[in-house]
């Protein structure tokens, strides 16, 4: 009974990703050679959302880290065994996740709030800068 779940789970974890490898017409990375080529400004106005899908990556792949470090903490704890030390260098790990997670999520939110442009990156805020 569970070879047969596990078969049918490993079926199910092969096949998926041939489902999602659709293709689609419009070029959906703007930092790509072909994101550039099919903007009508060049590479002037694909800048500002290369770079802010570069900053969304970022935050993806800090929260991702984050989570790791809960899980590794999370093990720590779990197999700590009565030892204080090794239980309280899993609640560290935890506590330290969750507190950059934090930090992150408050760092994007303020300063969405204080001015969406620093979040949302634009060239056309950068214009009058160097004017005296």
């Amino acid at each position: 009974m569970i070879k047969k779940y596990l078969a049918i789970l490993l079926l199910v974890l092969v096949l998926l990703p041939t489902v999602a490898l659709a293709q689609t017409t419009a070029p959906g990375n703007p930092c790509s050679l072909a994101g550039i080529k099919t903007q009508t400004g060049g590479a002037a106005s694909t800048l500002p959302r290369c770079v802010n899908q570069i900053y969304v990556w970022s935050l993806g792949v800090a929260v991702l880290l984050a989570l790791l470090m809960i899980v590794v903490g999370g093990y720590y704890y779990m197999t700590s065994s009565g030892n204080a030390e090794q239980a309280a260098k899993g609640k560290e790990y935890i506590t330290g996740a969750l507190i950059g997670i934090v930090i992150l999520f408050t760092a994007y939110i303020l300063l969405n709030q204080i001015n969406p442009d620093l979040v949302n990156f634009n060239l056309d805020s950068l214009n009058g800068l160097n004017k005296k």
